[in-house]
């Protein structure tokens, strides 16, 4: 049985946000505060995504406090703050605010944003950086526009900390290549002991030849919860998902991805590991699915988990959806255990003490998924940032 939310009316508290604005984005703000109202929270029962999270407990409403957000840029000169007044032309169309109503409340109450527009033949030396800090009880709902040319290839690199308050982040990220263009996008969350996020993301390869990497490394937070999706909708699109979970404490990484081959000449591939100590959980539901007119794709999932505790929890469910035979590949696997103890005991017998030798272990596990990055300089700078978590 479907659950039938009770009307609730954001309007108030989204016209109060919106105060002055008027054309695209107060549209957007009025059509998503009433799909919010009308909506009910994702059904952990009835939908896939959310077996593992009881959406009901994120508890948004029209009473609920904002925290703060700021943003910071560096790097290539391609991004700048979200003018409300001046919205990308693809702003909102990629995801959308019916996708549910979490959705439906990052629009209504869209804080901030980063856009970055990367013209034709355009080829930075390097990446774009994004800083984003939340601090303050509340909620907030940071938006991410990438945005390219034909033929450009661009780094975008984004950063979340937050403080130790109660916050609720609903960040979205929309990313719309050009023909011939390649985007890597590599966003690592740092968050507070109590931040719990919920993000949704797309790639949109509604343009031939687009290529897409991204990768979300998840070394703090209490939840993060993503859905990613990619959309190969054109001949020669192609998608790259990487996931890297560090858990430590309570924290709990759940990610549901969708690789869907509309086009022919599709590929996609995702690797997502996670290394999960204390009471630490991941899951990770994956679907890919490869349509009638996607002739001759290539997609292949693989989620693999340490269990570093008793307590530490690890769900995997990737999952294909094939609805064609002319393919070239279809392929998934999924993993969870401990260190392996062959590879401890070669350590050990040659002289490394065990705890070395399980760290040793745990950081080519990992580093294994960023190894799959291209550029040196941004791969050493993550593999830094992921070592520092792991000797913390």
């Amino acid at each position: 049985m479907t659950l039938v939310a009770e009307r609730v009316d954001f309007g108030p508290a989204s016209s109060a946000l919106a105060a002055g604005e008027t054309g695209r984005i107060a549209e957007l703000r009025t059509r998503a505060a009433g799909l919010a109202g009308q909506m009910a929270w994702p059904d952990s029962h009835e939908q896939r995504p959310w077996k593992y999270y009881d959406a009901n407990s994120i508890a948004i409403t029209p009473e609920s406090p904002l925290a703060s957000i700021a943003v910071s840029f560096a790097g290539a000169p391609f991004a700048q703050a979200l003018d409300t007044a001046k919205l990308p032309a693809d702003f909102g169309s990629v995801v959308l605010p019916e996708t549910d109503r979490i959705t439906a409340l990052h629009y209504a109450f869209l804080g901030k944003g980063a856009v970055v527009e990367v013209p034709a033949n355009a080829n930075p030396d390097e990446p774009v950086r994004i800083s984003w800090t939340v601090a303050g009880a509340g909620f907030a709902a940071p938006h991410t526009s990438i945005i390219t040319g034909a033929n450009a290839r661009v780094t975008v690199v984004e950063e979340f900390t937050s403080s130790d308050d109660d916050i609720v982040v609903l960040p979205a990220a929309e990313v719309v290549p050009g023909p011939g263009s390649q985007v890597q996008h590599y966003v690592v969350h740092r968050w507070g002991t109590k931040t719990r996020v919920f993000l949704n993301q797309r790639f949109l390869g509604s343009a031939r030849d687009a290529e897409y990497q991204g990768l979300q490394m998840v070394l703090s937070g209490a939840v993060i919860k993503g859905h990613l999706e990619s959309t190969m909708q054109e001949r020669g699109t192609a998608s790259d998902l990487l996931g890297l979970i560090y858990g430590l404490g309570n924290t709990d990484a759940d990610f549901f991805t969708l690789q869907d081959h509309v086009g022919p000449d599709t590929r996609s591939d995702l690797k997502y590991k996670s290394a999960l100590r204390d009471r630490s959980r991941s899951v990770y539901y994956g679907l890919t699915r490869v349509g009638l007119g996607a002739k001759n794709a290539d997609a292949n999932q693989e989620d693999r988990n340490l269990l570093l505790s008793k307590d530490a929890r690890a769900d995997s469910d990737p999952v294909l959806e094939i609805l064609t035979s002319d393919i070239i590949r279809a392929s998934h696997g999924a993993t969870a255990g401990p260190v392996d103890q062959e590879q401890l005991f070669y350590l050990q017998a040659r002289g490394i003490a065990r705890p070395d030798a399980e760290a040793l272990l745990i950081t080519a596990f990992l580093e294994d998924v960023l190894a799959r990055i291209p550029g040196e300089a941004v791969r050493a700078e993550l593999i830094a940032k992921l070592e520092e978590r792991l000797n913390a």
